[in-house]
């Protein structure tokens, strides 16, 4: 039998291999200009990374952020011309999980790919679209300026952050040279601040901020009215210290004739008072201080693993943080106390005891009392001997003035913890 080639059927054959072409070099594009694509964006994510990194420093040193960033992606080859690439610069971000938080700046870089292939089978243009924010943290933080930054949310978990229980006449929260942060997103109602009916009440000379909206206008004792409402747009603030590790003490402290050297340490040894000398306390169990007893102590850190501090009858304190004149061992080591300059009280994190403070006729503490998931406390005093004075900054879940005490928290910052700029890629 002999083969036939119709003329129709080389006809269907010139086709079939015209549409294997077509297909080939669809994958040929998509390779060629796939890969030029995805090394594109590579290359936009890292300019838009570096730009935002840019512009977060700009912030923190008051400068330009816009210029910073742009002249960045300018360097990394985004010239921002408006037809090849669009380099755009938001300051706080306009959307995302950090839309209008001012600890944040968002750049976002649109550029064109230049294409060999895929214009035959796609004829739209094709472009990358990415966006990098950056946290520029350090600059208007609400632990810069106020002299007591409370972190609980009665909100979220119910009770008052700022209190005034008991009796007396002079009973109160006063701040001086700063402000009282207020850390709740409280709206329908004031459970953040309950002043009291008596005494001082809760005032601040340089007035009260908080995240939430509720002003308290008319509240008595309450000083000044009202307070300044959505603070950070409105979000609460986190740790501010939780870049920074907890102390750690390697040796055990000793005692002799009431004075006592820095180190591991049981809260009951410290029961009758004594002088301490410069370093970190690692104390583990409560601290109860009795009659005429009392605790001194320069150039010192209280760690409190567990267990919270007490004052009975007569006693008080006066300790003072580590500064760079007095402080041990090598900045960044966790057993250093050059670590911790000036911070006087560090509560553990896991730690909800609380911590009382009560002097002995003049200042307590000087230097930060950093305790995020404790109570702050004042018992007794007044106008009396025994009235209670921090000079420095207080970091805690809540602060409570009890009895007839006013807990006068004075914000010094050179006798408080430095927090440094904190400069870092979110996305």
């Amino acid at each position: 039998m002999t083969n036939t080639i119709h003329t129709y059927e080389r006809g269907q054959v010139v086709v079939l291999i015209m549409a294997v072409m077509v297909a080939l070099l669809g994958f040929t594009a998509l390779a060629v200009d796939g890969g030029r694509v995805y090394a594109d964006r590579r290359d936009a994510q890292n300019a838009a990374d570096n730009a935002a990194l840019a512009a977060a420093l700009a912030i923190i040193n008051e400068g330009n952020h816009t210029t910073a960033a742009l002249s960045i992606a300018d360097i990394n080859g985004f010239d921002n011309d408006g037809t090849t690439n669009t380099v755009l610069v938001y300051y706080p971000p306009t959307d995302g999980p950090y839309a209008g938080d001012d600890e944040y700046v968002q750049v976002k870089i649109w550029a064109v790919t230049d294409t060999s292939l895929i214009q035959f089978v796609w004829p739209d243009q094709l472009a990358n679209q990415v966006e990098a924010v950056a946290r520029a943290y350090g600059r208007n933080s609400p632990v810069s300026g106020n002299a007591i930054v409370t972190l609980g949310n009665c909100a979220v978990d119910g009770g008052n952050t700022i209190e005034i229980t008991g009796g007396g006449n002079s009973g109160g929260v006063q701040a001086y040279g700063g402000g009282i942060w207020i850390n709740t997103t409280e709206s329908g109602s004031g459970c953040a601040i309950d002043p009291g009916n008596t005494g001082y009440g809760v005032t601040s000379d340089t007035g009260i901020n908080s995240t939430g909206n509720y002003s308290y206008s008319g509240e008595t004792n309450l000083s000044p009215t009202p307070i300044n409402t959505g603070q950070n747009n409105g979000k609460p603030i986190d740790d501010p210290l939780s870049f920074l590790e907890e102390p750690q003490c390697t040796s055990s402290s000793t005692e002799s004739g009431g004075n006592f050297t820095p180190g591991n340490i049981n809260g009951s040894d410290l029961s009758n008072g004594g002088v301490l000398q410069p370093g970190i306390y690692c104390i583990s169990g409560d601290v109860d201080v009795s009659g005429n007893n009392a605790l001194s102590g320069e150039g010192v850190v209280l760690y409190f693993i567990d267990g919270g501090l007490r004052f009975t009858g007569n006693a008080g304190m006066t300790i003072s943080a580590p500064t760079d004149s007095n402080c041990l061992g090598t900045e960044g080591d966790r057993t250093a106390s050059c670590t911790y300059k000036g911070i006087a009280i560090f509560v553990s994190r896991s730690n909800s005891s609380s911590i009382e403070v009560r002097g002995n006729g003049g200042d307590a503490v000087f230097g930060l009392i950093y305790a995020i998931n404790s109570t702050v406390q004042a018992r007794g005093g007044g106008s009396s001997s025994d009235e209670t004075n921090v000079v420095g900054q207080i970091i805690s879940k809540r602060v409570e003035g009890n009895g007839s005490g006013s807990f006068k928290v004075t914000y010094d910052e050179d006798r408080t913890f430095e927090v440094p700029p904190i400069i870092e890629l979110q996305q």
